[in-house]
């Protein structure tokens, strides 16, 4: 079973991506990318993006 996917495939975590393909729906569960990591001191910009699967739209509680 494949996880769950969004129309902007291009944001999505490794494991996120990998989760799609048939018989890699346990590798969507490793995803651990929900927040926006910032680069220290850079002034905005981000060291490393979260993923935007919808999945994680269900762990907001927990990554806060």
């Amino acid at each position: 079973m494949s996880g769950p996917t969004t129309a902007d495939d291009a944001t999505l975590s490794a494991e996120c991506t990998v989760g799609q393909q048939h018989g890699y729906g346990n590798v969507h569960d490793m995803c651990r990318q929900t927040k926006d990591i910032p680069l220290p001191y850079g002034r905005g910009l981000l060291l490393q993006r979260r993923c935007t699967c919808i999945c994680h739209r269900y762990r907001k509680a927990d990554a806060s």
